[in-house]
């Protein structure tokens, strides 16, 4: 193989030396020649965006628990800014608590088809209501006998309760309504579920059928 290129170069160089001295045959920075510096500067612009994309991802993430704060009146700005809209479903999260001294739960009580969102899409909610027990009167002590070999009775105690509720726009923190529910303990039940090794359970009044009445004009108002 020739390198028909190489013998030219070389005779024109050794002239210059000659008469110009060296600094005539240093090569000069191609189009294809590449910065340091800057490709460092470059990538590290790059990152920083993709650091910066990646927070914000994650700024927006929220979790049902996450919206705990708001019965205490503490706004959650990721949260679906609320405006009643006739028509439309406005989501929300329950949340409740045994006393003034506890902090909340999110309740898993049942709502209605669509009322709440699945915690991958939390921040479309845009209501919470809180319920906090502020009374209770025990109504009924129910016993159940032992299955099999055991010897043990198992107690019940069932309690009338009352309620302080509120319902607050999650974005703002602002309280859109307040009520006290008075409700009175159901019968002793035919079944309950104890908790292993534990012999006595209690029991407050269900609150689900009141608390549906009044959330419903915030959730789902009318046309």
């Amino acid at each position: 193989m020739k390198y028909l290129s190489s013998t030219p170069v070389m005779r024109l160089c050794i002239g210059l030396l000659i008469t110009a001295g060296l600094g005539a045959c240093q090569s000069q920075p191609t189009a294809d020649s590449t910065d340091p510096a800057a490709d460092a500067e470059t990538a590290a612009s790059t990152d920083e965006a993709d650091t910066a994309t990646a927070d914000d991802s994650v700024a927006t993430q929220v979790f049902p628990d996450d919206f705990a704060q708001v019965c205490n009146g503490i706004a959650l700005s990721s949260a679906k800014g609320y405006e009643s809209t006739p028509g439309e479903i406005h989501h929300l999260y329950v949340f409740d608590r045994d006393n003034n001294s506890e902090s909340f739960s999110k309740s898993y009580r049942e709502l209605p088809d669509g009322w709440e969102m699945e915690w991958e899409e939390s921040q479309e909610t845009q209501l919470v209501a809180c319920l906090t027990v502020i009374e209770e009167t025990l109504a009924e002590t129910c016993e159940f006998e032992p299955d099999g070999e055991e010897t043990d009775v198992y107690v019940l105690e069932t309690y009338s309760t009352t309620y302080d509720v509120a319902i607050y726009a999650a974005q703002s923190g602002e309280q859109l309504g307040n009520t006290t529910f008075e409700l009175q303990s159901e019968e002793c039940p035919v079944f309950h579920m104890f908790t292993e090794g534990e012999l006595t359970d209690t029991s407050s009044a269900d609150y689900s059928q009141a608390l549906l009445e009044f959330v419903k004009p915030y959730v789902q108002p009318e046309t």
